[in-house]
């Protein structure tokens, strides 16, 4: 009786064993090439899995190198700059394996210090991500080293060095500087006369 027993409870156990995801082999993958990354796997409200990946910025270049070895039409969605206090972080959010839905959603994270606010450029490997480092120069100060175009994106080339509008820490633009046609936001209210 104890065998019949015995043998249930190992198929019951097998039952219980669930596949990896592709959000969870995805995950293995880059932790395996990736030891000192912290990565984790969460589902967001909808029930949707997604793959958070922090990375130091010396092993940002490989590691985006190495998504593009896991799907070579790895896809580029947005990248946001980031103030941390005190250091900048800039966020990708990539998308691979998406003809085979669901495709894996990835976001990569990654910061420097402000008193060294460089980051690896990986428009050569993604070359949508160039628009989104330049809004990330301007905005927060972050250099994208080897970045083959580092002209401003969104603010006017009259606008003074060194400040960043995004940054928590920052004084703001000079008042010299506000070009304002009537927006009801404008500090002093309306129209400068």
């Amino acid at each position: 009786m104890s065998e019949i027993n015995d043998n249930a409870n190992v198929e019951k156990a097998q039952e219980e064993v669930k596949e990896p995801t592709k959000a969870e082999n995805v995950a293995k993958a880059i932790a395996e090439r990736f030891p000192n990354a912290q990565v984790e796997v969460k589902t967001n409200k909808w029930g949707r899995e997604r793959v958070w990946v922090r990375i130091d910025r010396e092993s940002y270049r490989e590691l985006m190198r190495f998504i593009k070895e896991l799907d070579g039409e790895a896809h580029y969605s947005i990248g946001i700059e980031q103030d941390w206090g005190d250091d900048l972080g800039f966020l990708s959010h990539l998308v691979i394996y998406y003809d085979d839905a669901p495709a894996v959603s990835l976001l990569i994270d990654v910061h420097a210090p402000k008193d060294d606010p460089t980051l690896p450029n990986i428009s050569d490997i993604f070359p949508i991500a160039l628009q989104f480092e330049r809004e990330g120069m301007e905005m927060v100060g972050i250099d994208f080293e080897n970045a083959p175009d580092k002209r401003r994106l969104f603010l006017p080339e009259d606008f003074p060095e060194g400040i960043y509008p995004l940054r928590l820490d920052d004084k703001g633009v000079p008042e010299e500087m506000v070009h304002n046609a009537g927006h009801p936001y404008y500090p002093k209210g309306g129209a400068k006369k």
